[in-house]
């Protein structure tokens, strides 16, 4: 089983991540939504492991924003707080489950396993003639199967994910080399082949460059 935890308490994740490798359950650590969110992009969790309260947001909203985005991994909150409505908040935006701080380690292993049995299939997202399957990391158009590197799919699954909004170069880099940043034109070739790929073979065009700024997937009203 392969978890992402979504924690800023950094004790307490690494007592979670120490039980959890006890188990032999692998986990991804991120300690900002941020973080998390890269993750999501590069790897297929069979759960996740959310905090309520993080530094650049609350788990609430980033469960609701993963739901709509198809993101298909089960949802555990974690948060301190024990009152009623919180809990039915969290379930209202779609989390499978709802652990109050203490918990018993045990405990939550228990609910992680419980949660990846029960996991959903995999939704398609739809965006013009765009399917996405990200549960197996497939892309069709107009139901033909779009042979994408791996970086064209990191590049595609997170504009998909965040259309029709603009996602800026920086972000898009930071994603793929998050360690160093390649030359100028690393990006460039990758999202020209991109398009070769998307748009080239199709009528509508749905990659769009904004100049100065970024790139966005969305279908174009004026085409």
């Amino acid at each position: 089983m392969l978890v992402l935890l979504v924690e800023d308490n950094r004790l307490l994740a690494k007592n979670i991540i120490h039980y959890l490798e006890l188990n032999d359950i692998e986990t991804d650590y991120s300690e900002t939504l941020a973080q998390a969110e890269q993750a999501i992009i590069k790897r297929n969790f069979d759960a996740i492991i959310l905090d309520l309260n993080l530094p650049d947001g609350d788990g609430i909203s980033a469960c609701k924003k993963w739901k709509a985005q198809c993101i298909i991994a089960p949802i555990i909150m974690l948060t301190a707080r024990s009152n009623l409505q919180d809990r039915l908040s969290g379930f209202e935006v779609g989390a499978d489950d709802y652990l109050v701080k203490p918990f018993a380690m045990a405990e939550l292993v228990a609910r992680l396993k419980v949660v990846s049995q029960r996991r959903p299939s995999p939704n398609l997202l739809t965006i013009g003639e765009l399917e996405f399957d990200f549960a197996g990391h497939n892309v069709y158009r107009q139901g033909q199967r779009l042979v994408l590197t791996r970086t064209g799919w990191q590049i595609l699954a997170l504009l998909a994910r965040r259309s029709p909004e603009t996602v800026e170069r920086d972000e898009i880099e930071r994603l793929l080399w998050p360690d160093s940043l390649p030359d100028s034109d690393s990006l460039r070739s990758h999202i020209h082949l991109l398009r070769k790929i998307v748009d080239k073979p199709f009528e509508q065009k749905l990659l769009h460059t904004i100049r100065g700024v970024g790139l966005c997937l969305k279908v174009d009203d004026e085409a």
